[in-house]
């Protein structure tokens, strides 16, 4: 293994894919790369309750070749990263394209799919080949192209982005384009967009694309728990499992109050909390980092934004003074206080009445001296069965100002070996639960990098668990890391598939059936 904390050390590391001048803070941190970019990387893809089912749901469509597939989810949850990453997903023999703008004419709609497909060229674009070139000249090379993957069981996909701005010619020319298919369908047609894209194909004008859409899924903000798991994973990813800063709870709690569970508000929140950590130079992330950036950010209104100054206990809230406890003595309060029993509904009362509050006012306060007396005999009692016990040193409040130096580096937790054939995630499922196949990703030697691979298959979504076998000479003792639980043929041969373009290079992962 790379001892990558040495090159951060002397200011030489460089990112995996990264250009060394464009990381700031990152080398601090042990990252690798950029962990809150704002690009639509698929390898960042988190499969929360909501983006893990429609990913599965879009990736099936695809592969099943359905009518019309619409994916729809309000700004900055993850459409463009979650299409990406299931067109990535697909073998070779579907060709993909890609449409981010939606503000085209029919022609220039047909021109970007046939050179998406690699029909045409930019070269002949810019030389003007095609200009003034007709719809139908155009479409004709297009049903070409796709006549051409009958005879290699090949197919292609198109995905729109922004669909809710599509003009109603535009949307004719996609449903013609969806309704190509001889014995299956010749193309595939993804439209992507706000929740106004639902509102839109329920129009009367619309109901000849609503009828023919067969998936419909759509992705909403990340609760508090999955915004924790979301910031981990991207943390995870860009630092290779080895990075060094950590968001305390109280820091996760404030990204999800500052940005409504929504990812790119999470990455733009978490990128600027970096950088104050950083200036700081601090390996941990509280939550006063977290609202020096929401607020930064101009994310949330100043007079609703409870940013501390720095993270210290919560006091119990001031209590101001009654009125009343600026008064004279009690019983001058209660002869006071008989003004306001003459309410026209109580004149008739008798100074009888104000004795009578008087005695109980007097018994209250006895009561609660007896109280109190019970209270201090039982605290003595209290310390007397104490007084031997060990005192411990109180621990250190932690300040973010405080140096580097005298933190220690924040790294993942390494359980003890477990004993022979013993699971150690608690992501493992229940032997109820496994089904007679599962996919054996990796063996290790070292317990530690096992244990690393069963956490970022966990936070993937995969049921992983280590099991250490002995194999005998020459290989010995080796830790197995196992992806179980899989019913079916398909859906473990679809995860082996993923499971082999992992960023770490699981290319001998196989499957094995019980």
């Amino acid at each position: 293994m790379r001892d990558y904390s040495a090159k951060v050390s002397s200011g030489t590391a460089a990112a995996a894919g990264e250009p060394l001048g464009s990381l700031v803070y990152e080398p601090f941190y042990g990252l690798r790369e950029k962990p809150f970019s704002l690009s639509a990387d698929p390898r960042f893809l988190f499969r929360s309750p909501s983006h893990g089912p429609a990913f599965d749901a879009l990736f099936a469509g695809i592969r099943r070749r359905e009518g019309l597939i619409v994916l729809t989810g309000e700004i900055g949850t993850g459409k463009t990263t979650l299409c990406r990453s299931a067109l990535q997903q697909l073998d070779r023999r579907t060709f993909s394209a890609f449409v981010p703008d939606p503000f085209v004419s029919r022609e220039d709609l047909l021109k970007t799919l046939l050179l998406e497909f690699g029909v045409i060229s930019v070269g002949d674009l810019t030389r003007g080949r095609f200009q003034g070139a007709s719809r139908s000249d155009l479409s004709f090379l297009l049903y070409e192209f796709l006549d051409s993957l009958v005879p290699l069981q090949a197919f292609a996909v198109v995905v729109i982005d922004e669909a809710q701005n599509l003009s109603l010619p535009l949307i004719e020319e996609i449903r013609i384009l969806s309704e190509l298919e001889r014995r299956e369908k010749l193309l595939q047609v993804v439209l992507v967009g706000q929740p106004e894209l639902r509102a839109n194909l329920k129009l009367p004008q619309m109901r000849q694309v609503n009828q023919r859409v067969s998936v419909h899924c759509e992705l909403t903000a990340l609760g508090r728990q999955a915004t924790g798991g979301y910031v981990n994973h991207r943390v995870f990813i860009a630092g290779l499992g080895e990075s060094w800063v950590e968001f305390t709870q109280d820091a996760i709690d404030a990204i999800f109050q500052g940005s409504g569970g929504v990812p790119r508000l999470i990455n733009r929140i978490c990128d600027r909390a970096l950088v104050h950590g950083h200036a700081a130079q601090c390996l941990r992330i509280d939550a006063s980092f977290v609202w020096g950036a929401i607020e930064e950010l101009g994310l949330r209104p100043a007079a609703e934004t409870h940013a501390p100054a720095r993270v210290e206990p919560i006091a119990p809230p001031l209590i101001t003074p009654h009125p009343s406890a600026e008064r004279p003595p009690l019983v001058d309060f209660v002869s006071e206080a008989a003004p306001i029993e003459e309410h026209p509904a109580t004149v008739a009362r008798s100074s009888t009445g104000r004795v009578w509050v008087a005695g109980l006012v007097a018994s209250l306060i006895a009561f609660s001296a007896c109280l109190a007396g019970i209270a201090w005999y039982q605290g003595t009692q209290t310390v007397a069965a104490t007084v031997e016990a060990p005192i411990l040193p109180p621990r250190p409040a932690s300040s973010h100002t405080e140096p580097v130096a005298a933190l220690p580096l924040v790294k993942p937790a390494v359980p003890d070996p477990p004993p022979v054939e013993a699971s150690v995630p608690a992501a493992a499922a229940p032997a109820a639960d496994r089904g007679p196949f599962s996919i054996v990703v990796a063996s290790f030697s070292n317990q530690a990098r096992a244990e690393r691979l069963v956490e970022e298959l966990t936070i993937a979504g995969y049921r992983a668990r280590a099991v250490e076998r002995d194999w005998g000479p020459p290989r010995g003792r080796m830790v197995q890391v196992n992806v179980e639980g899989y019913a079916s043929a398909i859906d473990v041969q679809r995860d082996l598939q993923r499971i082999r373009e992992l960023p770490g290079g699981y290319s001998d992962a196989r499957i094995v059936e019980r």
